[in-house]
């Protein structure tokens, strides 16, 4: 092979390579943790098996403190809209009260420059542009709030903190859903 084609394909390859695959998506009902309530159906699926983290996000969240739920919010009905609001979800052990998920600023590897001796700016480099390919990715898949038409679903991951060391116990993920117009909100709530 030429010296050329081979300076074309490596980063085709590697670009290949360090793409992010889709999260696989079923109807909601069809996830092991789902719930129903006027017509809204919300599938849960927690992603704790280090693989899957590895194959989706290209890291480690067990040692970051954080397990990524993905959700799939369904709207059933034939008439009416629903509003999901992320900043309202709550979350929180089973046994006690639940609190709001905070930003997931501290999910993406962090990296101080400064102490990266000469010798390893580039490696230092490849590892910076990793991490930032890392924080995108999370960015993108994470549930933006949406407003629910008839028929529509919305799709993606909330990151909960949990213990770095201790094993993960039952939590509940208390998810508000609006009528859209009108002042009645409920309370979906998923143990997983």
């Amino acid at each position: 092979m030429k010296p050329g084609l081979i300076s074309i394909l490596f980063p085709l390859v590697l670009a290949a390579v360090s793409t992010f695959p889709d999260y696989p998506v079923r109807q909601a009902r069809e996830y092991p943790i789902s719930v129903e309530n006027a017509g809204v159906v919300i599938g849960l699926e927690p992603v704790e098996d280090p693989q899957a983290q590895e194959t989706y996000f290209h890291t480690d969240f067990k040692k970051k403190g954080v397990v990524p739920v993905f959700l799939v919010i369904e709207n059933g009905t034939s008439a009416d809209d629903f509003i999901f609001d992320k900043t309202k979800v709550t979350y929180g052990p089973t046994d006690s009260g639940i609190s709001t998920p905070q930003p997931k600023g501290g999910v993406g590897p962090v990296l101080a420059v400064s102490a990266i001796p000469f010798v390893g700016i580039f490696a230092a480099a490849d590892i910076i542009s990793k991490a930032s390919r890392i924080q995108e990715n999370l960015m993108k898949r994470e549930i933006q709030s949406t407003t629910l038409s008839p028929g529509r679903s919305a799709r993606g991951f909330l990151f909960i903190p949990i213990s770095r060391t201790n094993s993960r116990g039952k939590t509940m993920l208390r998810v508000p859903i609006s009528k859209a117009g009108t002042n009645e909100t409920f309370n979906l709530n998923l143990v997983f």
